[in-house]
């Protein structure tokens, strides 16, 4: 006999899996604090705490609240050492001859910022959030009231209640963002809410079968974009920073040089963004056609323990600068 899977069954099963996904990358950047690990670790993190966000009322609250603190420290330790790894990479694209000095000067940097994450990852382990989140779940029960109908509606019916909002949302912060007049601030934005829809449409993504691919794999394409512009201006930062700390070093090590390489590529990627934005998404008929995907799914049954299961694969890159999943 079939059973209705629920959205609160896709949750405990999903956030479950996530959760160990995130467990699996601490322990093994613990012991090596790579830019593949690095990369591991954040993705791993963004999907888990995506479910957290999109599925709220479905996981315990305070708990919940406790376990995205603690990884939103990992997030950003990680990504200190990640930024780093990519002014690296692109001190090496301009070539130059002074570059060497710069970039043994941010490798010693990048080593502090790594001990200083390893430090943190050690602590989560010992503090076992893992642990007393699912023992929160578990205490809790189902939830009540409000929580409780969200929980008890149907997977495929939930997935048509939260991706139209969600998919409108993503096209106006786009427009913003495309904006000839828009600041890097608001491409990052714009970059960290793709991100978030792409990781939503993969958790519903065995309801679709394969209708979703084309809508995240364009996604894919406008993040590693807006991803480059984010670079750029990350190794701007970094740059600033060591300047003005070090004038006469930064000078001598090219500071000028790589500075204005780094604008001229971040201005050269914002307008093949804005391009690309145009070309692809600019149209009307775009938002009802990703509207219309969303709501074909009509897959409320299924056997018992056949429940959709989505725990994506995490790809290691082997450059830095495609660390941006």
């Amino acid at each position: 006999m079939e059973s209705i899977i629920t959205i609160g069954r896709f949750a405990a099963e999903q956030g479950d899996n996530l959760l160990r996904g995130v467990t699996t990358q601490i322990v093994r950047a613990i012991k090596v604090q790579g830019a593949d690990e690095m990369h591991d670790l954040r993705v791993a993190i963004r999907r888990f705490t995506r479910i957290l966000i999109v599925l709220k009322p479905c996981f315990p609250r305070s708990e919940s609240r406790r376990i995205r603190r603690g990884l939103k420290q990992i997030m950003t330790q990680a990504g200190d050492v990640r930024d780093y790894d990519i002014a690296m990479h692109l001190i090496e694209k301009t070539e130059l001859p002074q570059a060497i000095a710069l970039i043994g000067l941010f490798r010693e940097k990048r080593k502090e910022a790594a001990r200083l994450l390893a430090a943190s990852l050690r602590r989560w382990v010992k503090r076992n959030l893992p642990a007393r989140w699912r023992n929160a779940r578990k205490a809790e029960g189902e939830p009540k009231g409000a929580d409780g109908l969200f929980c008890a509606t149907p997977i495929d019916v939930a997935a048509k209640r939260i991706l139209p909002p969600m998919i409108a949302e993503h096209f106006r912060s786009g427009k913003i963002a495309a904006d000839e007049r828009a600041s890097v601030h608001k491409i990052h934005r714009f970059r960290i809410e793709a991100k978030g829809l792409r990781y939503t449409l993969d958790f519903f993504a065995p309801l679709y079968g394969e209708s979703l691919a084309g809508l995240a794999n364009e996604l894919k394409d406008l993040q590693s974009l807006s991803g480059d512009i984010n670079d750029a201006a990350s190794a701007r930062r970094l740059l600033s920073h060591y300047t003005s700390q070090y004038p006469k070093e930064a000078k001598a090590a090219g500071g000028k040089e790589f500075s204005s390489f780094l604008k001229k590529r971040q201005h050269k990627k914002t307008e093949e963004f804005r391009e690309q934005y145009g070309a692809a998404f600019s149209d009307a008929s775009v938002l009802r056609l990703w509207k219309d995907t969303v709501g074909l799914t009509d897959r409320a049954r299924a056997v018992p323990g056949k429940t959709p299961r989505h725990a994506p694969s995490i790809r290691k890159r082997k450059r830095a600068t495609s660390h941006r999943r």
